[in-house]
């Protein structure tokens, strides 16, 4: 039995089911959940969104965004939990519930660079985004897509391919957003709009700031951008502001990879790390210490404040780069 059939065993008979993510949801992490969620409940079941963590403000229009718990009541109990686009247990967070509290733990994973986990761990880095696993979970088990899982979906396939410009993009996340267009009346203008240009000026306050604090190392081949508290509040905004402020970093010319260092809401400094794919694997770097990610997109948590993490990311990096030639 393959790790799909698995999976979709698990999920079919299980009820009630909750559905989570890594810390920090980003749009794959919220696309797969809400779709996965929206398929579970056509089918009957008693489905609970969870995450400790805020959905970022540019996804919070999608629906079912609103039924996500913070805190798990309880007495709550699950026959099976499904935790989708998480190669390691630690980015669940300390706090994360207890075996006797999540029933079956079925991980639906596309990251390279993991450590599996669970009772059930299926993981294919060919998939450009878990939202194609979601959608291939719902053919196997023949689940139709209601419109609330289809615009789901797309949004997964969306945020982790750069709206089909990285490299990861391949024929069967184009053939899968095709679909959803023409037969679940999916609109990708509607959904890049919402997503991409309904910025408020705070965070246009924020990128300018920290483009004019942006520093090069590595004769140009890495691009560091460090935001603070003090720059958030001086620009009017909060932190969802910076939400993808690293690409800027590495789309200068003749940038390997973008940094983008930030304090982590639990203490130490957040690092957030955009590769060409070149000459730095960020996946295998930011598993190094403890997180984890895709080659030209990967994150991780340090136990240092902003100055000696910056140094320890940078010398990371330099040492990558030393390995990899151009």
């Amino acid at each position: 039995m393959s790790g799909l059939d698995r999976a979709a065993e698990v999920l079919a008979a299980a009820d009630p089911v909750m559905v989570t993510c890594h810390l920090g949801p980003d749009g794959d992490a919220v696309g797969s959940m809400l779709a996965l969620a929206a398929l579970l409940r056509g089918q009957g079941k008693q489905v609970t969104l969870y995450n400790p963590d805020l959905i970022p403000r540019h996804l919070k229009w999608l629906p079912g965004s609103k039924a996500l718990l913070h805190r798990l009541p309880r007495a709550a109990r699950f026959a099976a939990t499904c935790v989708v686009d998480c190669g390691d247990a630690k980015l669940l967070g300390p706090g994360f519930p207890p075996a006797e509290v999540t029933g079956a733990l079925v991980v639906l994973d596309h990251h390279q660079s993991g450590r599996p986990f669970g009772d059930v761990f299926v993981c294919d880095p060919g998939a450009a985004a878990v939202g194609v696993m979601v959608a291939r979970l719902a053919d196997h088990l023949g689940w139709a897509l209601d419109p609330d899982a289809a615009t789901a979906i797309y949004v997964a396939i969306a945020s982790d391919t750069g709206f089909f410009r990285y490299s990861n993009t391949d024929a069967e996340s184009l053939a899968l957003a095709s679909r959803l267009a023409g037969e679940h009346d999916v609109e990708p203008w509607a959904i890049a709009e919402r997503m991409t240009e309904d910025a408020p000026l705070s965070r246009y306050k924020l990128l300018a700031a920290a483009i004019l604090g942006l520093e090069l190392e590595a004769d140009g081949a890495l691009a560091i951008m460090t935001v603070t508290a003090a720059m958030v509040e001086a620009a009017g905004g909060n932190w969802d502001d910076s939400e993808g402020l690293v690409n800027y970093a590495r789309a200068l010319r003749g940038v390997e990879c973008g940094v983008l260092i930030t304090p982590a809401k639990r203490g130490g400094t957040r690092v957030s790390l955009r590769s060409r794919g070149r000459r730095v694997d960020a996946g295998a770097l930011c598993l190094g210490f403890g997180g984890g990610g895709h080659r030209g997109a990967a994150g991780c948590m340090l136990p240092f404040e902003l100055p000696e993490a910056r140094r320890v990311i940078v010398e990371a990096l330099v040492a990558e780069l030393q390995r990899n030639p151009s």
